[in-house]
């Protein structure tokens, strides 16, 4: 019988697997945080997608606090804005984190569009759900061309008609979060615009019904001011597959409609289902802003009837604060790039959105 390791050697074993023990632990076992070493990272980096990265230590007291936030905003972000986490202690990720100039823990870096524009580093001291999710969500670049009027569609149709365009009708005041990261992701490829269809007499102009509670989606062929309306799930994978099929020009746009129409929502098993429900605050307040001028709304979640998790965004009425006005819009972010879409300026009001983030 071998004998049996000493103290000392025992307590040697013990520091060498803490780190790893540690990282594992510090987010929550069912975290939507991606654990990335420098390929991963790498990996990232090359989609057309904004990310939020944090660098962490896994004995780092603030780490550990800030992990059951982080981990929420992931929650409310999914599937649209990738989060993810580098343990920067493990040494196959101290040259990545040096590289991003990590000097303290944690750092939060949000990249807008991988690394095809520079990234901006979270300094806000509220490391909230609801700081991390409005910061990022907020951030995302690239932005779909608003149209106002019904009078501005055909301008735009006729404008961008060298690429494939794609028109949302919503009854939002604000481009839906979804929208925004598809115009990001096809960025050069498609154009996206959006249009406040409020009582459907849009909709009816354009021959089409006024009722309806869903969002429609038109698309216009390159070179054709005509669109053939899209009649699969507005969801963020459905509507990749479907804008991929038509920029792919394999098949008709009327005979790709058939399957997408068909289509029937099945959720993931690796995933929480249903995605997470957002009810938001409609306030234009920054989420960076310090707790002493304006509180972010908390995020909770709860269990419904069904069982599924839901996210929540609370943010009390006497909190929410009208944003100074710069000609009918508030000024944008100066923290980096990826912050140069400008947020609309109305009423702070207090409303909620009965439906996950990645759908219209």
């Amino acid at each position: 019988m071998p004998p049996l390791p000493s103290i000392a050697q025992l307590a040697a074993i013990a520091l060498v697997l803490a780190p790893s023990l540690a990282s594992a632990a510090i987010f929550p076992k069912d975290t939507l945080v991606k654990m990335i070493d420098p390929k991963g990272f790498k990996r990232a980096m090359k989609t057309n997608q904004t990310s939020m990265v944090a660098f962490v230590a896994p004995w780092c007291g603030h780490c550990q606090r800030m992990a059951p936030e982080y981990s929420k905003a992931a929650i409310g972000l999914h599937p649209l804005i990738p989060v993810y986490a580098v343990d920067c202690d493990a040494d196959a990720n101290k040259r990545l984190c040096a590289e991003q100039g990590v000097k303290g823990f944690p750092t939060v870096k949000l990249f807008p569009r991988g690394n095809q524009l520079g990234s901006m580093t979270y300094e806000s001291g509220e490391r909230t759900a609801s700081a991390f999710f409005y910061w990022a969500s907020r951030r995302v670049p690239n932005s779909p061309t608003k149209l106002y009027e019904i009078k501005d569609i055909a301008p735009w149709v006729e404008k961008t008609s060298t690429k494939h365009r794609a028109l949302l009708l919503t009854k939002d005041t604000k481009i839906p979060l979804l929208w925004k990261v598809l115009s990001n992701k096809y960025k050069d490829q498609l154009e996206l615009g959006t249009h406040r269809d409020r009582e459907g007499k849009s909709s009816e102009v354009l021959g089409l019904e006024g009722g309806g509670k869903g969002a429609k989606v038109l698309i216009y062929p390159a070179g054709s001011t005509k669109f053939v309306r899209y009649e699969g799930l507005t969801k963020f994978d459905s509507l990749s597959k479907f804008f991929d099929s038509v920029l792919d020009g394999s098949a008709d746009l009327s005979a790709l409609n058939e399957p997408a129409s068909a289509e029937e929502y099945v959720p993931d098993a690796k995933e929480p289902e249903p995605e997470p429900e957002i009810k938001e605050v409609k306030t234009e307040t920054e989420a960076e802003t310090k707790a002493s001028e304006t509180p972010a709304p908390q995020i909770s979640q709860v269990v419904a009837d069904d069982g599924s998790e839901q996210v929540i965004l609370d943010h009390p009425k006497d909190e929410v604060q009208k944003p100074a006005s710069t000609g009918g819009q508030c000024a944008p972010a100066k923290d980096g790039p990826g912050a140069e879409a400008q947020v609309e300026c109305d009423p702070p009001a207090v409303t909620t959105s009965e439906r996950p983030v990645d759908e219209l």
